[in-house]
């Protein structure tokens, strides 16, 4: 027997591996299990050059039981395992090295990039004495004669001496201390297993005891607990939509079957697998209305569950997806439990959202009344992102659908293009849908150099676009009133209703969707039909006959809330609408603001009057009687007020408004 000590501060070394490196002390066993299957794998590979290598021995498997007498978990496998000198060498480097010395490797390999550190400082092993307060191990190699016994406690140093084991055999033993007893239980040891070894290629065998009625152990007998092979590594052909939609309860936590599912296999630059699952129904298990909580895709690398939430590999809008990705490629930091940040991961992740985006339109195009169905239960997490994913927004509007005005359905944006009226536009009323006024290519480059000029702003060139025309308010029911959609009822032009809080936000990211424009109902440059000569003449002449009343309104409502008040003929039978002026903030997006805590500057806003109105007229009147009027006053203050309330503002002085309203209700009961 040899012993060895440790130096004196080793014990911080533990500290440092229990504490900041592993966040899960459940993960001992995965770490043990890992390794036996690299043991086993080296066995096979030296099988290849050494055919007497494995002797009689070619059945590989990895078990586990446990001693509940003696608080002992054991981990057994067959693998190449270990000589006295490989003991030594490897089993104990950081006890060997030192703290401080050990830091400084660790730092060394981070900046070096070496990613393959558990294997260079064993510190899977160590990860036992998180459970356990002493460990042993006893292995026999097939390249040495001798097989040895090696054991510690941590705390004073590491003892091996020698045994009488033959064949080739690994045999780890914990010692599990007071606080994690509970490991000690079969179904705890076999939860372990199925929830980050159970698709080990090497079967796991757990010994499981056999009970009669009386709850009496008759016997034991080894179990094997883990798949080996994992459902996303199977041929497509061999698996059937029975299986395909039990694999999405197991990682899903629904009990509904899935929209679809999405089987991928890349073998090119970055290799891996995935197995990608969109709900249609509600997940009652899942908050998915808190973007925070750990709903993310199951990480597996060579077979081990490496993280159960990688969020890495998982834009937060996607979080309604449930998946597993499986790779070899994807390099891994000291604990096997955090993802080192590069290109193959962003690599893996580009092509997993592309996937799902993928598949959601062709669901969206074969299968409406799911799809429906699915939007009903997660539009709200999709249109977040239109917002927030500058690159993705276009793709991701294009798997949303919106209420449609004339259809009276919700309809995509793709939808709403094909029956949309084409414009004609001339080269410098067009600019990449970032700037309508750019003339040639250096005011290109200053105001949307981000596409290239000669694929969509060629000198001279005539482009076919169309026009979404769009409103935002409160709900579809106040919408429908709004004074703005006369005139596209008229003209049989469609709208698309945006009535959700989030919509204002959508807009502020969506100024144009595959080169085509998205217009306010309530801008002032919308001409749905060409006017006849009668009906300009009529709008000079109103024009005209209004000036001075229009002036006199703006000063009495006040030139610090109003920018200008004008004539509009399209009102249908509405007195008054108010709209945004150009790039400024409308009133809801405005209110959500302030709601918010947001300092807003003041907002003017541009009043609008219908001249064929009976009371607009009666201002007329009113106004040519007496300039200085109170009851002109008087109307004018209570039809902005009405206004103000249609457009989903908040009236400043209400007591105002009340007064108004009881004084006009009582001139009508006269």
């Amino acid at each position: 027997m040899s012993k060895h000590n440790f130096e004196a501060e080793t014990w911080k070394i533990l500290e440092l591996l229990t504490h900041s490196i592993y966040s899960n002390k459940e993960i001992f066993l995965r770490e043990l299990i890992s390794n036996a299957s690299d043991a086993i794998d080296k066995a096979r590979l030296k099988s290849l050059t050494d055919t007497n290598f494995l002797w009689d021995d070619t059945t590989f498997k990895i078990k586990v039981t446990s001693d509940k007498e003696k608080n002992i978990i054991l981990v057994e496998d067959n693998g190449i395992w270990m000589t006295e000198e490989e003991l030594k060498k490897n089993i104990w480097t950081i006890a060997k090295s030192g703290t401080r010395d050990f830091i400084e490797k660790l730092k060394k390999a981070k900046e070096d990039g070496e990613h393959n550190l558990i294997w260079q400082f064993w510190v899977w092993f160590y990860s036992a004495f998180m459970v356990a307060d002493k460990v042993q191990i006893e292995t026999k190699s097939n390249l040495d004669e001798e097989s040895f016994i090696w054991e510690s406690d941590w705390k004073t140093g590491y003892e091996i001496s020698k045994w009488n084991r033959k064949k080739r055999w690994t045999l780890i033993k914990l010692f599990i201390d007071e606080a994690n007893k509970e490991l000690l239980e079969e179904w705890k040891l076999r939860e372990l297993i199925k929830k980050y070894s159970n698709y080990v290629a090497i079967p796991i065998m757990l010994e499981v005891e056999e009970k009669d009625d009386k709850w009496e152990v008759k016997w034991k007998k080894w179990e094997q607990v883990n798949e080996t092979i994992a459902i996303w590594k199977k041929s497509k052909s061999d698996i059937k939509t029975e299986e395909y939609n039990e694999f999405y309860k197991t990682v899903s936590m629904d009990y509904n079957e899935p929209l679809t599912h999405i089987h991928n296999s890349v073998e090119w630059m970055v290799s891996y697998k995935s197995l990608l699952y969109i709900p249609k129904e509600k997940n009652l298990f899942a908050n998915m209305s808190d973007p925070n909580r750990e709903y993310w895709p199951k990480l597996y690398v060579q077979n081990v569950l490496i993280l159960e939430n990688a969020k890495e590999l998982l834009p937060v809008w996607l979080r309604f997806v449930s998946w597993v990705v499986e790779t070899s490629d994807l390099p891994l930091n000291i604990s096997r439990e955090m993802l080192q940040s590069n290109t193959v991961l962003d690599k893996i992740k580009k092509g997993l959202v592309k996937k799902v985006l993928s598949e959601l339109k062709k669901t969206m195009a074969k299968d409406e009344e799911w799809y429906k169905k699915f939007l009903e239960n997660y539009w709200q997490i999709i249109k977040e992102w239109i917002h927030y994913e500058w690159e993705l927004k276009e793709d991701i509007a294009s798997v949303v659908k919106f209420k449609s005005l004339l259809k009276n359905e919700m309809i995509s944006l793709d939808k709403y293009l094909e029956e949309a009226r084409a414009e004609e536009v001339k080269e410098n009323d067009w600019c990449c849908g970032w700037s309508w006024n750019c003339s040639n290519k250096k005011e290109w480059d200053e105001c949307c150099g981000k596409h290239k000029w000669d694929s969509c702003c060629k000198d001279e060139e005539k482009k076919e676009v169309k026009t979404i025309y769009y409103i935002t308010w409160k709900s579809e029911a106040e919408v429908l009133i709004s004074p703005y959609l006369e005139q596209f009822r008229k003209n049989n032009v469609d709208v698309i209703l945006l009535t959700d809080p989030i919509d204002e936000w959508i807009i502020q990211a969506m100024f144009e969707y595959k080169w085509n424009k998205l217009k306010s109902v309530m801008s002032s440059d919308i001409k749905l039909a060409e006017e006849t000569e009668e009906e300009k003449e009529k709008k000079e002449k109103n024009k005209k006959a209004f000036k001075d009343l229009l002036e006199l309104i703006k000063n009495t409502i006040g030139t610090d809330k109003l920018e200008k008040v004008e004539l509009n003929e399209n009102l249908g039978g509405y007195l008054w609408a108010i709209k945004t002026p150009e790039n400024w903030m409308t009133p809801q997006m405005e209110k959500m603001m302030k709601a918010m805590w947001q300092r807003i500057p003041a907002q003017k806003r541009i009043l609008e009057l219908n001249p064929q109105d009976k009371l607009i007229k009666s201002m007329q009147k009113e106004f040519k009687k007496d300039v200085k009027s109170k009851k002109l006053q008087d109307m004018i203050s209570y039809s902005y007020y009405q206004a103000v309330l249609l457009e989903w503002w908040e009236v400043e002085n209400i007591w105002e408004f009340i007064k108004l309203t009881n004084k006009f209700a009582g001139e009508y009961l006269k």
